[in-house]
């Protein structure tokens, strides 16, 4: 019967004390609930629906952030990873252990007597849950459907795009927004309208600079930060070229425009598939027969620029 009750009371596997209360679940009876395991605390007051099993940091980030962002929904909307987490976006180099959250409230503050106006300290960090200072100009539609107790605030997506960008460097934003062009949730136009609302904020030079490169054509994030490293270098891209070798068409990640280099992301690095790598092998065969030359890069090599570049200019130097 708690069981029921739990998977009833919460909402995106989340629910508060308040809701507990509701239908007769004391605090006593949430502590032995954490105890077994059948129920797992998020932060004061907030719960999840557990079943024993081990769970992803990004999961419990997004649980995380519906449980703050139900408690802050009069005065803040989820934002920067925590928004594009919810969304079921990937994030690069996000603090996971951190929920991010854009204030809604006027930080100015006016003293009634005097009439001096004075700012409050807007931005407020406490352990696992930032609240950043108003972002003017934002629009947020209403909060979600359903019961007041369940509503919460989020900002758009392209706005948490460019949030993510300033915490974590144009990777972080370019990852998760490479994703959200390709599945429809925002677009190039929409991100370049959006930026003009963090003109002057500290770290958005280099972030915007970036939105030239967002491609919904890049199929990963491994793909993402490839292009991101060789455009980087100097290198011109032209992503999923298709190519008809031997009677046979294939669409390598990236071609070096104006060359006969393609380059390949290979985020899997070992193939336990015997038949896959006979098959990836014999597709190199066909494009060298043909005169292409192929540089693949593995994550490691996504920290290691130099060694790309050498890699990339052998390649043109075989090509040419």
């Amino acid at each position: 019967m708690v069981a029921m009750d739990l998977r009833q009371i919460a909402r995106g596997g989340v629910f508060s004390t308040a809701d507990a209360t509701r239908v007769g679940l004391d605090s006593n009876t949430l502590r032995r609930l954490v105890r077994e395991g059948r129920c797992l605390r998020l932060a004061r007051g907030w719960f999840a629906v557990h079943d024993g099993h081990a769970i992803s940091a990004e999961r419990l980030h997004v649980l995380r952030a519906g449980a703050l962002g139900r408690q802050y929904a009069a005065r803040a909307a989820v934002s920067h990873h925590s928004r594009l987490l919810l969304t079921g976006l990937p994030t690069y180099a996000a603090d996971l252990a951190t929920v991010h959250l854009t204030s809604v409230v006027d930080p100015f503050r006016a003293d009634v007597d005097s009439g001096a106006v004075s700012r409050r300290n807007a931005t407020v960090r406490r352990p696992g849950v930032v609240v950043h200072e108003p972002l003017a100009g934002l629009r947020l539609g209403p909060s979600s459907d359903g019961p007041v107790s369940w509503r919460m605030r989020v900002v758009p997506v392209a706005v948490a795009l460019l949030q993510a960008g300033l915490l974590g460097g144009p990777e972080a934003f370019l990852v998760p927004a490479d994703a959200a062009v390709r599945s429809g949730a925002t677009t190039r136009e929409e991100l370049a309208e959006v930026s003009t609302l963090f003109r002057g904020h500290t770290g958005i030079g280099p972030v915007r600079a970036a939105l030239s490169w967002v491609d919904g054509r890049h199929e990963s994030p491994g793909e993402t930060r490839t292009a991101h490293l060789v455009r980087s270098l100097g290198f011109e891209l032209e992503p999923q070229v298709e190519l008809v070798v031997e009677g046979r068409r294939y669409r390598p990640d990236f071609r070096l425009r104006g060359t006969k280099v393609l380059v390949e992301f290979d985020g899997a690095v070992k193939y336990d598939d015997r038949r896959a790598l006979f098959e990836e092998k014999q597709r190199e065969d066909a494009l060298r027969r043909a005169g292409w030359v192929v540089v693949r890069i593995v994550w490691a090599d996504l920290s290691r620029p130099q060694v790309v570049l050498a890699r990339l200019q052998a390649a043109f130097a075989t090509a040419a």
